[in-house]
């Protein structure tokens, strides 16, 4: 833009031409600056804000949260990454993009970090969210029932009030990784396009990258096995084995409360009679996922032969024209098919019906992949150097003349030897934690093998010579059989870090005392413990003791609170939003 030349004869005094001539100059300035500040403005890319939220149990869901919010650069896009439990439903209001990532937990139930959220989000007083747009990732496994609810349910409520699919949701088996990474392709150019541009996200700041490990499912940190011993005594109904693993020059770390994810292999013997079974020696090389494999070693490293899919099954059920087996798959009522399927395998499944014979083709494309099993951590880093310890229950048991093992406990047990590989990956779990306040009461429940993460947690506050007073109820069958850990329990007792020890020991007695039984008969000890800040963790069995140990938590704070029903509600949510209510339960 030029500035304006005033004409030679323009019909005014010198002095009027020269004030002219100032102001056409500043004019000129000034538009100058603005048009050059438009420019700026057009070329200055636009923030896109993106919310991801997630709702874990295991960190599967936040780990793949962090993934997304990373490729969302790709896109042009700022994420943010939220726990469910750090946000409430005013999130949905002020994120015009929404990316759910969820488990499910359980039976059907949501994460417990995702409870609280979810039961705001499904009252009827919940917000419209007519200009949100979103899409799901459902995370979940098919063994069982409630397939992915967690994201299904979170998927309809969404169009419920309102919001607008951009793609469909994505439920994803335990082999998820793959399809993830689809539904973030797929999903993340057209979000990009929706939503208000410039619109402020949530918070205002991106998450940071999280920091992650080299090794993951595909790329396994092969551990060596330095020592194992069997804890539980000669006489016990159970095999509890401890083992320790060796992290040297691997750089990997974990936190008291992360898991181990081990690789196993199926037993030889299994897959031996699998392979007679289907009449082939084991040595052929088919066709199968690019790769140049053995039977033998697809059988014995890649594919679950143990635990038979529900694809599977149906399979075997149709081309056996099974009608009364074809109903119980279809059927909403799960109990027939669980009754049917109670502790057969694969190969039972297969002698079930001798007539009927797939083509190796079907055979591999209906088997899944070996799933990792996720193991609490039991022990403390700064204790251990260079070591993660394991404690676990191995699984053996007879049906119908049939000896059967579960495929990873039995696997360490049997066949993985001292100075042996133990193919594994960390699982973080922040949540379930040793409290930051290192004068915060810790009451853990934790019968079995459910003892493993307050070994950690033990050792931890041992080593940090932390003051916060530290109550353990444990307990299982019988004390002079299975009493795991009980020496190292005892010295850290007399050392004063264990302040409080109940113990249930089931079959000790006449009547049977598990460890609800123990909180109840110390309640009013147990409710002042949470009224000074307490944290209550439970680590064990889901479908029998995590849900009798809520009910007595519940009780306990009703009676000593003095609460009603709606007011224990509120005061076990409040626990569980501030953390201090945390299960590791399976």
């Amino acid at each position: 833009m030029k500035v304006p030349h005033l004409p030679q004869d323009i019909p005014f005094n010198e002095d009027q031409k020269t004030w002219l001539a100032g102001f056409f100059s500043g004019l000129h300035s000034r538009l100058l600056v603005k048009e050059e500040s438009v420019v700026h403005a057009e070329s200055k890319p636009q923030v896109k804000a993106l919310t991801i939220l997630y709702g874990s149990q295991t960190g599967n869901a936040e780990s793949v949260a962090y993934d997304t919010a990373e490729k969302a650069k790709e896109y042009g896009m700022t994420a943010n990454v939220f726990d469910m439990d750090d946000v409430d439903a005013q999130i949905f209001v002020k994120s015009s993009r929404i990316l759910i990532i969820t488990s499910t937990y359980g039976e059907g139930e949501m994460p417990d970090n995702a409870e609280s959220l979810w039961q705001t989000m499904d009252n009827e007083n919940a917000p419209k969210l007519e200009g949100t747009f979103y899409s799901i990732l459902a995370l979940g496994d098919t063994s069982y029932d409630e397939f992915c609810l967690a994201g299904k349910l979170w998927d309809e409520r969404l169009e419920q009030l309102g919001a607008n699919r951009v793609t469909s949701r994505v439920d994803c088996d335990i082999d998820f990784e793959q399809l993830a990474e689809e539904w973030m392709i797929a999903t993340l150019p057209i979000i990009a396009d929706k939503g208000d541009d410039g619109a402020a996200s949530p918070q205002g700041a991106p998450s940071p990258q999280k920091q992650k490990s080299k090794f993951g499912r595909k790329n396994p940190l092969q551990a060596t096995l330095k020592h194992k011993r069997v804890l539980s005594q000669e006489g016990s109904s159970k095999e509890i084995v401890h083992y320790e693993l060796s992290l040297e020059g691997s750089g990997e770390f974990y936190k008291p409360g992360d898991a181990l994810n081990v690789i196993p292999e199926n037993q030889p013997d299994l897959v031996s009679a699998f392979l007679e079974h289907l009449k082939f020696s084991g040595n052929e090389k088919p066709s199968w996922n690019g790769e140049n494999h053995s039977l033998k070693e697809i059988f014995t490293q890649y594919l679950d032969i143990r635990t038979p899919s529900k694809e599977f099954v149906k399979a075997m059920a149709e081309a056996a024209s099974d009608h009364k087996l074809i109903e119980m798959i279809a059927s909403e009522n799960t109990s027939a098919l669980n009754d049917f399927l109670w502790g057969k395998d694969t190969l039972d499944i297969l002698r079930h019906y001798p007539n009927v014979t797939l083509s190796l083709a079907e055979v591999l494309s209906l088997l899944k992949p070996i799933a990792p099993r996720a193991y609490s951590i039991s022990s403390s880093l700064n204790k251990n150097k260079d070591e993660v310890h394991l404690t676990i229950g191995s699984v053996r048991y007879q049906n119908k003349n049939r000896s059967y093992n579960g495929t990873c406990s039995s696997w360490l047990a049997d066949l993985v030897n001292e100075g042996g590989k133990v193919p594994c990956y960390f699982a973080p779990n922040k949540n379930f934690a040793v409290p930051e306040d290192d004068k915060a009461p810790m009451i853990m429940v934790g019968p079995g093998t459910g003892i493993a993460p307050f070994r950690a947690f033990l050792e931890e506050r041992e080593i940090q010579a932390s003051p916060g007073d530290n109550w353990l109820i444990f307990g299982d069958r019988n004390s002079a059989t299975d009493y795991i850990y009980q020496e190292e329990i005892e010295v850290l007792q007399s050392k004063g870090v264990l302040t409080r020890l109940d113990l249930a020991f089931s079959r000790d007695q006449a009547e049977k005392v598990y460890v609800q039984d123990k909180m109840r008969d110390n309640g009013a000890e147990l409710f002042a413990w949470l009224e000074r800040g307490g944290y209550f963790f439970v680590c064990g069995d889901a479908y029998y003791m995590a849900k009798d140990v809520d009910k007595a938590l519940h009780d306990i704070i009703s009676t000593h609170g003095q609460f009603n029903q709606e007011e224990t509600k509120e005061y076990v949510s409040k626990l569980k939003k501030q953390k201090r209510y945390v299960r590791d339960v399976y």
